[in-house]
């Protein structure tokens, strides 16, 4: 292993590097119960992007576990799941954003993760507008009842557990350390994460 790059993504902050294909990115929660948004997009075409809808689609499955998928909204393989300590994500419900803590909790200035996301975007100097759907939730215990309720359960996992991503293309890839304090999603206290890109 030659690591290319790690950088440390602060509690309530995002940030973003640069991963190409063959590379891989581990996603290390630094403290525990840490819930990461990530977003992802093709260097050489910004139109073509990481689609949580589209992997639904190709999985035919909600889950996510080592040796998993995740596929661009053209259908092509963006990241394969080599190592997945936590094997509990979020595929489904888009990024906390302005709208969500104004609608639910009638706050104005909360952080939240689009902010995050734009923050990390900026702080590359890339110009992509973001949508707070296309968004994969890493490590969110979210579950679906037998009747369609979505549930958020508390982040269960340990410092230190890590997903370990192939980029299948070349990506500027982003993250938030979600601020979001007001659910069990962060165990009611964010922390820090961390982006580590390696050579195998």
């Amino acid at each position: 292993m030659s690591t290319v790059q790690e950088v440390v993504v602060p509690a309530r902050e995002g940030r973003g590097v640069y991963v190409a294909a063959g590379q891989h990115l581990d996603i290390v929660d630094v403290e525990g119960h840490q819930v990461g948004d990530l977003i992802a997009w093709f260097r050489n075409d910004p139109t073509e992007y990481l689609s949580p809808t589209h992997t639904v689609s190709c999985n035919a499955s909600i889950v996510l576990k080592t040796g998993s998928q995740l596929f661009s909204n053209r259908r092509n393989p963006v990241f394969t799941i080599l190592r997945d300590d936590v094997e509990r994500h979020d595929i489904i419900v888009p990024c906390c954003d302005h709208e969500r803590f104004k609608r639910d909790y009638d706050l104005d200035d909360h952080d939240h993760c689009l902010a995050n996301l734009f923050q990390a975007r900026d702080l590359l100097g890339e110009d992509l507008e973001l949508q707070g759907e296309t968004a994969w939730n890493v490590f969110m215990h979210n579950r679906v009842t037998e009747d369609g309720q979505v549930v958020t359960d508390p982040a269960a996992h340990d410092a230190g557990s890590t997903i370990t991503l192939l980029a299948h293309q070349d990506l500027v890839v982003l993250l938030s350390a979600c601020p979001q304090d007001l659910t069990p999603c962060n165990d009611f206290n964010p922390t820090s994460m961390l982006m580590r890109v390696w050579d195998a």
